[in-house]
């Protein structure tokens, strides 16, 4: 296997992996915001980190595909 063809799998995977954590985080933050009726933080700590290391590796992705 190609190196390029490797991190371009691995940036892939980091990407969808970064997008299922957003969107756990979403029905975390939802769910206690609407049936707990309570207001955490963390799912909005989660949601924020992992929109940081989307940016990035959609970057890096970009990077090696081109």
């Amino acid at each position: 296997m190609k190196r390029g063809i490797m991190y371009l799998r691995f940036w892939l995977f980091a990407m969808y992996f970064t997008a299922f954590w957003i969107l756990y985080g979403c029905f975390v933050f939802i769910k206690k915001l609407v049936i707990e009726n309570n207001f955490d933080i963390q799912p909005l700590y989660l949601i924020l980190g992992m929109l940081l290391l989307l940016y990035q590796s959609k970057k890096e992705y970009k990077k090696v595909k081109n």
